[in-house]
């Protein structure tokens, strides 16, 4: 519902004197051809002029939006009727099935060139083909079937019957790509198997901490450089990014995964102290999910399961069988308003607040060293955030580095910036994860006592 708030609001705040009225709001809250209940949207447009009256300043655009809530109930009825109308004129149009002459005339010219092959090895496996082809019923086939495309599938009833020669001669495409596995590749995952959730971390990886020093080897940095700059290379060759024109097309979910989750894995791969994954579709954050789990009775109804909050990606790692958040990212479309982008920065101060607080429940990391990573995209700009705990236990929320995104070669000077920001996102992971790790091991004999629950306030219902 946020999501549809927003775009209330921002139509409130943005969009044309006129075309702020309820009419619009009706359309803009659409769930494909469904429109939603009047009092449903009523909340949602309550909600939305709560918010943006305190943000607007001109008198004219003031009086629309308080406008907007008047005469809620005709305008809907109104709408809900034409919609009715379009919905039965479009239902009257017939579209005609051509598909049924598709099938015949595919099946047609399949049967001609059943009884015409070019290669001698096709022809007593063409033959069984052509036989077996005229035996099926054809008024049963759709367009669902490969046949009906002239496909010969290698589990059609067509090749059921072959002979042991037949089949080999239709499977022998197949069969020529596959490649046995050599045994270095099959003792490599042998020994992957053996060692998997092995916490073995080098001992000149223990102890360190952040000092202004690089965690890896010149080596290492310029292979992760190269990694990063073979990612923007094909971003670059992108022509869904070449203009600015055409970047404003794009939908945020094309932004994440096409540039930022590319960046992010260059990034992050291969680090030193164990894997991490990236979890892309939105998953609910555990981290949020325990916070609300502990709320108070009365700040939840017992009767529902509380439910975490769904970062846009999320960088986690699993240490001793259990899975830890350690970065959480936000992101925008290419086109960013100034109401998502503010709200996405309270929301991923909150979610870093609930990850090292989730952290703190299993073990104690060095204080003002460890600390959660909130990583934003605000349209072009790519911001680095970090919050740690001091000694006290108080959060501290640090803004790192913020940096445009180099969508093509004309941005050449934001590429240089870009790879410090990924590099040093890199090194305070590899820090993290040690110290995470060091800290679970000292837990198991040492646990934490006196554990505080987030202290991440509760937000309203719609929030």
């Amino acid at each position: 519902m946020s999501i549809l708030i927003s775009k209330i609001e921002t139509l409130f705040l943005e969009g044309s004197i006129e075309a702020i009225c309820f009419a619009t709001i009706i359309y803009l809250t659409r769930k494909g051809t469904t429109i939603l209940p009047l009092n449903e949207i009523k909340g949602l447009a309550e909600c939305a002029v709560n918010a943006s009256l305190e943000k607007i300043s001109d008198f004219e655009r003031r009086m629309k939006v308080l406008e907007v809530l008047t005469q809620t109930e005709v305008i809907y009825k109104n709408i809900v009727g034409l919609d009715v109308v379009k919905g039965l004129s479009t239902e009257q149009e017939v579209t005609p099935d051509h598909s049924r002459e598709e099938i015949d005339r595919n099946l047609r010219t399949l049967q001609s060139k059943l009884g015409a092959p070019i290669a001698d090895t096709d022809i007593s496996l063409y033959n069984t083909l052509k036989t077996n082809l005229n035996s099926i019923d054809r008024s049963e086939l759709t367009w669902r079937d490969p046949e009906a495309n002239m496909i010969i599938a290698d589990d059609s009833a067509l090749v059921k019957n072959l002979g042991q020669r037949q089949m080999q001669v239709f499977l022998e495409p197949r069969e020529s790509m596959k490649c046995v596995l050599p045994t270095f590749i099959t003792s490599r995952c042998v020994e992957f198997l053996n060692n998997f959730n092995r916490v073995d971390v080098p001992n000149v990886l223990r102890n360190i901490v952040h000092n202004n020093e690089w965690k890896e080897e010149r080596s290492k940095l310029i292979e992760r450089t190269n990694r990063i700059l073979c990612v923007l290379e094909g971003i670059w060759n992108n022509p869904a990014f070449t203009t600015s024109e055409i970047r404003g097309t794009q939908s945020e979910g094309t932004y994440v995964t096409d540039i930022i989750v590319p960046l992010l894995r260059a990034s992050l791969e291969d680090l030193p102290n164990g894997s991490i994954f990236l979890s892309t579709a939105e998953r609910q954050s555990m981290a949020s999910k325990a916070r609300k789990s502990f709320g108070s009775n009365e700040e939840r109804p017992t009767h529902k399961t509380p439910i975490g909050k769904k970062p846009d990606v999320m960088v986690m790692a699993k240490y001793g069988g259990k899975i830890f958040e350690l970065a959480y990212v936000e992101s925008s479309r290419i086109l960013c308003t100034k109401s998502k982008r503010e709200d996405d920065s309270v929301k991923l101060w909150r979610e870093a607040l609930d990850g090292i607080s989730f952290v703190g429940v299993a073990c104690r990391p060095t204080n003002n060293q460890f600390g959660i990573v909130g990583i934003q995209v605000a349209g072009e700009d790519l911001y680095l955030n970090i919050l740690v705990k001091d000694a006290s236990g108080i959060p501290r929320y640090f803004h790192v580095d913020q940096v445009k995104i180099p969508f093509t070669k004309n941005t050449s000077w934001r590429v240089e910036p870009l790879i410090r920001l990924l590099l040093t996102l890199r090194n305070i992971m590899i820090v993290n994860q040690s110290l995470l790790i060091q800290a679970l091991e000292q837990a198991n004999t040492r646990p934490p006592r006196n554990a505080t629950q987030s202290p991440t306030v509760t937000s309203p219902s719609h929030k």
